[in-house]
């Protein structure tokens, strides 16, 4: 994956990855489906951990809870309404944040595995 293609100004949201027929599907195809894009994102982020070190785990339930109650920036605020956990780097080099993370919250829609980069520091 060229990463560099992405680390623009600004922030940037893109799904690598799209399912496609799980917004209907059985919710154990679902679950099934959802395991692959998990183990897609942390064979992804085995290749960004070579160029940028150990990632952050980062758990985005107190973000999502905290949108009620204060003003979250973006792209954290969307991305704690669809996504459970990111790995989460900081690329110095480029001054950005580089995270993965499936968005899988809402049973509803089609699961995405996304890459995020963003100069936002994460709340």
């Amino acid at each position: 994956m060229d990463i560099d293609r992405y680390l623009g100004p600004g922030h940037g949201t893109t799904a690598l990855v799209t399912s496609y027929g799980l917004a209907v599907a059985d919710a154990a195809v679902r679950r099934a489906e959802g395991e692959r894009f998990f183990e897609e994102k942390e064979h992804l982020a085995g290749k960004l951990t070579v160029r940028w070190g150990a990632p952050y785990r980062v758990g985005l339930q107190t973000v999502r809870l905290r949108t009620g109650a204060e003003e979250i920036p973006e792209p954290w605020a969307e991305l704690s309404l669809r996504v459970g956990e990111m790995c989460l780097w900081r690329a110095e080099e480029h001054g950005r944040w580089v995270a993965l993370g499936v968005a899988d919250l809402d049973p509803y829609d089609e699961i995405q595995l996304l890459l995020v980069v963003t100069e936002t520091d994460p709340p």
